[in-house]
């Protein structure tokens, strides 16, 4: 039977690791596992099932527990239902956005490490290990590299160039400011210092930068790889590229000036130009994907405009509610 949790969710199975115990202040239980995965759901049942088969077939013995946390139905409840028992499912409304999806599921997770994904990112065999293996570090948040598992039609290749060129392969390893928000693991002493952000629905670079301004550091291991895998079409990416602008302009601009939003409004024009740059130097210095960027340049170049609208808007009339139409 359901049962209803705080914060408007629908817990459709509760799996704790060892035991029952009390919720902490900020989620699971007093019980902890080694390392919580928590995956926000919002792309349907295909892109969850791939996601999922890889996690539940990882290298090594950790104990581990997997939450999902959904905005998309019954498909996805029928399929943990039928092939992924084990999995804690969180049924959200349609309108959960994804840093929401995040927030609830950390909040519901009781790992002593977290770790963050999405459902169109199919985790390397080798995930879990590597994550704790590295978080024997000290660094609060520890991220990885992204590669593209949908190569056959340039449409994707040019998504992937677009949105995950800083954390293509070959990246140096380090201190670094820019980890990806879909291969993250935090320490869950780190994440009490996010509350509040949580709970506000801002993306994983505000995040950090609260991370960063109270003295935690951020590192970059490439050898925890996920592979970004998700098909799309031209007007579908642009008008999620749209949004999310608006959305992350938005969310800068809150508590801004005038002032302020309207110079970065007026500014807006000259990020495609900006942004084209930085995905070429990145690129090329890396010697990975340079003739694929040149093939897809123009359909990129689309993209930037795209985006440079969206924080335009965002500055000028706030997000509106653009950050639900992320996905």
């Amino acid at each position: 039977m359901d049962s209803v949790c705080g914060n408007g969710v629908v817990d459709a199975r509760t799996v704790m690791p060892e035991s029952d115990g009390q919720m902490s202040a900020l989620g699971g239980s007093t019980d902890r596992s080694d390392l919580s995965v928590v995956i926000a759901s919002v792309n349907g049942p295909a892109y969850l099932d791939a996601c999922l088969a890889s996690l539940t077939h990882q290298r090594g013995s950790i104990r581990s527990e997997i939450v999902v946390a959904d905005r998309v139905g019954d498909e996805i409840r029928d399929l943990i239902d039928r092939r992924y028992p084990e999995v804690r499912l969180l049924s959200l409304p349609t309108s959960a956005t994804i840093p929401r999806l995040r927030s609830v599921g950390i909040a519901h997770s009781s790992g002593r490490i977290v770790a963050i994904t999405e459902d169109h990112c199919v985790p390397a065999e080798d995930w879990l290990e590597r994550i704790l293996a590295a978080h024997q570090s000290p660094h609060a948040a520890i991220g990885g590299a992204v590669e593209n598992a949908s190569t056959i039609r340039l449409i994707d290749w040019a998504v992937y160039l677009c949105e995950y060129h800083r954390h293509t392969s070959p990246a140096r390893e380090g201190v670094t400011d820019d980890i990806p928000g879909m291969n993250v693991a935090y320490k869950r002493e780190a994440l009490a210092q996010l509350q509040d952000l949580l709970e506000a629905e801002r993306w994983e670079s505000f995040l950090h930068a609260r991370l960063r301004e109270r003295g935690y550091t951020l590192y970059l291991d490439p050898k925890i790889l996920v592979y970004h895998r998700k098909s799309f079409t031209l007007g579908g990416f642009l008008v999620e590229r749209y949004h999310y602008a608006r959305a992350f302009a938005g969310m800068r601009a809150a508590d801004a000036s005038l002032g302020y939003r309207l110079f970065h409004a007026v500014s807006s024009p000259a990020l495609p130009a900006l942004l084209l740059g930085r995905m070429a130097s990145q690129l090329f210095r890396r010697g990975r994907h340079r003739a694929l960027f040149l093939r897809a340049l123009p359909l990129i170049a689309v993209f930037t405009l795209s985006w440079a609208t969206g924080e335009g808007v965002g500055y000028l009339s706030g997000p509106g509610d653009s950050l639900v139409k992320v996905t």
